[in-house]
Parts: C-alpha cells; structure tokens; sequence
C-alpha cells in the first residue's frame, strides 16, 4: 500500500462478533483530505466498520490498512503509533469520569508529546471554541449528554490527528454546536486529515462530505463520491 497516498484502506473485510457476521466483503480506500461518511440504517455495522478500522474488531477476513500499518498483523509498537495519530469518538464517550473536561481533553493533548502547559491552553481554547467555557472544571457526571459529547469530541480534535473516526459525533448536539464541530473538521480535512464518519444528519454533511458510503446488513449498497 502506499502510505503516502492511502490513509486507510479495507480490502474484503470481514468482521464477525460472535456468530453473527456483522461486516461482508467491504472495500473502500480513504486518501488524506477525504471525509467519508458511513450511512445506512441501524444496524447496518457502520460502528462495527469504524471500530474494525481503529483496531478494536479484528477482521474475521480481510485486511484493513490504517495509516500504513495492517490489522491483523501490525505489532503493539505499530499501534500505539497509529493510535497516537488517530482521534476516536465513539457512541459510548470513554471520558474520564474522575478528571474534568479540561483534564480529559488535556490529556488527549499529553498524549502526543505537548507540555503541560500547552497541552492546558489548547485543551482550554478547544473547550471554550466548543461553548464550554464555563464548564472546563466540571466532571463529565456534572455535564449533560450534549456537553460530554463535546468534551469527547474536544478530546478527539484538539491534536490535529492525521486519522478521525467518528461515530454519530452529534448525535446529541444542537444544530448550533453541530454547526460549530463539523466546522472545526472541515478545517482539519483541509489541512489533510482524513475523516470517516457516521451521522444521520444527512442534510448538514452533504456540504463537507467528500464520499457517501451506505451501509446495508453489512455490505456496501453504494458508494458516492
């Protein structure tokens, strides 16, 4: 694969969760400066698909290439590389339920080798961009569901990752904040990230997406670029 051209890249993948074969015979490539947005009903295994992409649902059959390294095959040295250039927001938040929004999206930012001083700051500039200036201190049981949505999706966004894997990333937001989020991704896929996301809101991501691709049981029903 050509890493330099292909941020990610599944080649007849399969993924099994149990019995159940979730994921069939799904191939696509993704290029630096693409979004891509998953559609399809519930169901359909686009969190299964974002999840085999991150690493955490090994293929059953198939292989996925993400950011140059292969799954099954890259070693934990690989993956923590790859990781630490990937931001992930899934469905189910993973916050910190001990650390404040600052302290969560700060340690996004510690992660990839900033000080803690930076790291404070731009965790801080993210969270006030996002509207939650005022509640930096609060822990995310304190935040209501919109509010921790951000906090991830802060977390996620403020390294400027190569790689974004979003999961329903507004589902619980506003039209004004979900206005504000998938700006702040546009801005990164222009400065060549890559974006494949699931959302059903259609109408919003027609303008940013750069490629559609609907999920149907597990399979891919079309692709639109």
């Amino acid at each position: 694969m050509d890493s330099e051209c292909t941020s990610v890249r599944c080649c007849d993948l399969e993924v099994c969760i149990g019995r159940t074969r979730v994921i069939r015979n799904v191939s696509f490539d993704c290029c630096p400066g693409e979004w891509v947005v998953l559609s399809g009903r519930s169901g359909a295994g686009k969190s299964t698909l974002l999840r085999a992409v991150n690493g955490l649902c090994p293929p059953s059959a198939g292989r996925v290439w993400a950011l140059g390294t292969r799954i099954p095959g890259r070693d934990t040295r690989a993956a923590r590389r790859v990781w630490r250039s990937t931001g992930t927001v899934q469905q189910e938040l993973a916050l910190f339920e001990s650390w404040s929004a600052l302290g969560n999206v700060e340690m996004g930012l510690r992660a990839t080798g900033r000080d803690k001083r930076t790291a404070r700051g731009e965790a801080r500039d993210w969270l006030v961009r996002f509207g939650l200036g005022d509640k930096i201190w609060e822990r995310p049981d304190d935040l209501s569901g919109g509010e921790r949505q951000r906090v991830a999706l802060a977390r996620a966004l403020a390294p400027r990752p190569q790689l974004l894997l979003l999961d329903e990333p507004t589902s619980q937001l506003d039209d004004g904040s979900a206005k504000i989020v998938l700006q702040a991704v546009k801005e990164l896929v222009e400065g060549g990230a890559t974006v494949i996301m699931s959302s059903h809101r259609e109408r919003e991501i027609d303008s940013f997406a750069t490629c559609r691709i609907v999920l149907d049981q597990g399979s891919v029903a079309s692709t639109c670029w």
